[in-house]
């Protein structure tokens, strides 16, 4: 065995003897990890394609998406037309990867912005649908910061983001029952040590304080009330 496969082999060995809540730690950190790799490769385009715009005497930042792309497409094509032909491209320079060191071009930065740019709060946004109530019940989730959802209770203060009383005539629901939260562009839900727990898409209970990425279309149910995640 080399020496590359007996240290994959230990790693594999200590993971799996890690518990399921820090094996999940380890993974968010490794996530956030990737997540400040593609912004700085995204920083590091941005600032090369303002760059190309000033000696175009245009202005990136006042253009639209639509703009950008075109502006982009054109780079591209100039580079093709230019690889094709004899003699010094009069193409400008673009800087070297940062990371790696190889030569960027422009069907390069158009990969990088387009690919990696973080989506707009618009996107971002989520939202849960009550289902099975005969109105149109929706709640909207900020994308960022964390939203509490549970059932009213003025006596004692409790104000969740998310107040479900409505739909919970036999208050199954725990005054501060779940809540979620945004970490970069992933959502999260986490049971707050309810009562009656929450479950996802039927099958997956969730552990108290144990955050659980959602998807598009996953179905919590909270108590006996069902919501369904969007976004």
């Amino acid at each position: 065995m080399s020496d590359l496969n007996s240290v994959e082999q230990q790693l594999r060995d200590w993971i799996d003897q890690l518990a399921p809540e820090h094996k999940h730690t380890l993974l968010l950190m490794l996530a956030e990890d990737d997540r400040l790799r593609r912004a700085a490769r995204l920083e590091f385009a941005v600032v090369q394609l303002r760059r190309l715009c000033v000696e175009r005497e245009l202005d990136w930042d006042a253009m639209v998406e639509s703009e950008r792309e075109n502006f982009l497409d054109n780079l591209i094509r100039e580079n093709e037309l230019y690889a094709t032909q004899i003699g010094k491209s009069s193409l400008p320079s673009i800087a070297p990867c940062l990371q790696c060191g190889r030569e960027i071009t422009p069907a390069d930065l158009y990969r990088i912005y387009f690919g990696e740019r973080p989506p707009s709060i618009e996107r971002a946004a989520a939202k849960l649908v009550v289902l099975d109530v005969e109105v149109d019940a929706q709640f909207p989730l900020a994308a960022e910061g964390e939203v509490t959802i549970g059932r009213l209770d003025p006596h004692r203060g409790i104000r969740p983001d998310v107040d479900l009383s409505k739909y919970d005539p036999a208050s199954r629901i725990s005054r501060r029952h779940a809540r979620v939260t945004v970490r970069g562009h992933q959502f999260f839900v986490e049971d707050l040590g309810s009562a009656n727990g929450t479950i996802v898409n039927g099958n997956k209970r969730l552990k108290p304080q144990e955050p659980y990425p959602l998807a598009n279309g996953d179905v919590l149910k909270i108590g006996e009330t069902t919501l369904k995640f969007v976004g």
